[in-house]
């Protein structure tokens, strides 16, 4: 009676026929560039993913109809979600063998309604998981009260610098040497084991990320060697943290989403990996579903934005929430003439291409960002 719930009925038991390791994957922001450098150091030619971002009720049963035991030795499922509810589906449906948990962020919290919520109905991932899977996670999400009940089994990463709550089963210190356009160094610290890796993205938010997508892999038995040679292998997707030079122009792509953490990081990793000799134009689009908040959280991104004197910022959406984006600037000092608003961003497609210098695109997905870039990198 119910098509949906009979896909998810159908992939159901396709994963229980699967007898691979099956990696889930949630969080706030990063699932999709996580999954996908994991797929590369599994190995693709033995590894199913999620096509894309096809992580909710639809895209899940899809990505698990694509199983074959025959060809994969692993899956790794990316599991989204938007209101109360839904991971509990996910997780019947995903039955993981290992879970990996992002962040816990500001997403979504239009109908998630608070951070404790998020963190809650994330946490339904694990539940539904096979008994006692590990759940590799960041300190930041462990002390939430819905995963630390899981601290038996949780792998949590830590900065070396962090003090963690509770007593996990197993814990991973990390530091970071976060670079420009080239490659991050990250290091892992195991026990008395120290190792590095190189990562490539000048984004802290990806070179953690990294990180939990290697102490997946090394739990799941790949070497060290393998790690590192197909870590270069991967690079960010097209419109998640790019950098991209045509002619005197050097562009910072990261307009597939956003939300308040991961405009953070991308604004920290813009002005790390551009040169500080060039201009800098920012193209910020409003984010989406965040909420009887968001016009709180759209001023303090604002005053994350640091503007020189021959910078200039466009914001992108409804004017509600670019004012808001516009307040916050103006508190950290910004002037008013380094300021547009704009309802769409073909508005300033023009103004852009005659800009020389760097230039940041971020936003959520309606904004479509990506329209104003050239034709020869899009």
């Amino acid at each position: 009676d119910d098509s949906l719930l009979a896909m998810g009925a159908i992939a159901s038991g396709v994963r229980r026929q699967f007898s691979g390791t099956v990696v889930g994957i949630t969080g706030s922001c990063g699932k999709t560039s996580t999954k996908e450098m994991l797929r590369t150091i599994l190995g693709e030619s033995h590894t199913h993913a999620t096509p894309g971002n096809w992580n909710n009720l639809i895209g899940v049963p899809m990505t698990l109809f694509g199983l074959d035991g025959k060809q994969h030795d692993f899956a790794v499922v990316e599991a989204g979600i938007n209101q109360p509810g839904e991971m509990a589906a996910l997780g019947s449906i995903i039955q993981t063998d290992l879970t990996i948990i992002t962040n816990i962020g500001p997403a979504h919290l239009e109908l998630l309604g608070s951070i404790e919520n998020i963190a809650a109905e994330k946490s339904l991932l694990v539940a539904h998981s096979r008994a006692d899977a590990p759940v590799i996670l960041p300190n930041s999400a462990v002390h939430y009260p819905a995963f630390s009940k899981y601290a038996d089994r949780a792998i949590v990463l830590a900065a070396d610098y962090e003090v963690i709550d509770v007593k996990p089963r197993h814990i991973v210190r990390y530091s970071l040497e976060v670079s420009g356009t080239g490659s991050s160094k990250l290091s892992l610290r195991d026990g008395d084991t120290f190792q590095d890796f190189e990562i490539a993205s000048p984004s802290s938010g990806i070179c953690t990320n990294a990180a939990l997508a290697i102490i997946a892999a090394k739990h799941l038995g790949v070497s060290d060697a393998d790690i590192r040679k197909r870590l270069l292998e991967w690079s960010p997707a097209s419109k998640r943290g790019r950098v991209e030079k045509c002619g005197k122009q050097t562009f910072y792509i990261d307009c597939y989403n956003a939300n308040p953490a991961s405009m953070g990081d991308a604004l920290d990793a813009f002005c790390r990996a551009m040169s500080s000799e060039e201009p800098r134009c920012y193209v910020i689009g409003t984010m989406n579903e965040l909420g009887e908040n968001s016009l709180d959280m759209h001023r303090e991104t604002g005053r994350k934005i640091e503007l020189r004197k021959n910078d200039k910022v466009f914001f992108v959406g409804p004017s509600e929430l670019t004012q808001a984006f516009a307040e916050g600037a103006m508190e950290k000092g910004m002037s008013p003439e380094q300021m547009k608003s704009v309802t769409d961003a073909e508005i300033i497609k023009s103004v852009v291409a005659s800009f020389s210098g760097s230039i940041f695109l971020k936003g959520s997905r309606a904004h479509q960002l990506e329209k104003i870039l050239p034709e020869e990198i899009v």
